[in-house]
């Protein structure tokens, strides 16, 4: 005869099933909605989920599917922390609302080495930028493996933000700092990291 403790079990796991199938029916795609002025470590690394997710999304549709819900599991929790991380922001706003001061733009300017990896299958690639830079304005010319460009962007503090006037645009967000920068880039809704070494 099963003792009180089983019993308490048998009844709570299919209320905890349900539970999770509810919650994997409301998840959304997580996105990036954290203000890198106010927290650029959080907003990048939601960046890191988002891009984690479209990956997993990917290879569910390379293997049908066919993962053993491992896959899904793992979006789940990506969900759960990007809402953590939003969460995270939204307390720190509550007990902070005041911005931080702004500071002046940091300096982009010059040419770069952009070492960026591949958004769509493994491995990257090595792409470089010249970049001119009027107060907060950027502009200035973007050679890749297979297409070349202007450019067109802004700084604001250490983030900075500029897109290709290309075939395929590409968007590099991150942050500079000093002689280097990093961050994450897209290119057709699809996400990866990249750094970049300036030369001069």
């Amino acid at each position: 005869m099963p003792n009180r403790k089983s019993l308490t079990a048998i009844l709570i796991l299919p209320t905890i099933l349900a539970a999770g199938i509810l919650f994997a029916q409301d998840m959304q795609a997580p996105v990036v909605n954290i203000d890198p002025q106010r927290h650029g470590n959080l907003a990048t690394a939601q960046e890191y989920i988002v891009a984690a997710f479209q990956k997993i999304e990917a290879a569910q549709q390379a293997n049908d599917s066919h993962l053993g819900g491992h896959a899904a599991n793992a979006k789940n929790f990506l969900a759960q922390a990007d809402a953590e991380l939003r969460a995270a922001a939204d307390f720190a706003n509550a007990n902070d609302p005041q911005p931080p001061p702004q500071q002046g733009p940091a300096n982009a300017s010059g040419n770069w080495t952009i070492y960026a990896a591949n958004v769509d299958h493994p491995g990257g690639s090595t792409k470089t930028v010249r970049i001119t830079q009027t107060g907060a304005q950027l502009g200035g010319h973007f050679k890749g493996p297979n297409q070349s460009g202007g450019i067109e962007g802004f700084v604001n503090g250490s983030h900075i933000e500029f897109s290709t006037k290309t075939r395929d645009v590409l968007t590099f967000r991150g942050e500079v700092e000093g002689d280097t920068m990093s961050g994450m880039y897209g290119v057709h809704g699809q996400h990866a990291p990249w750094h970049a070494v300036r030369s001069d």
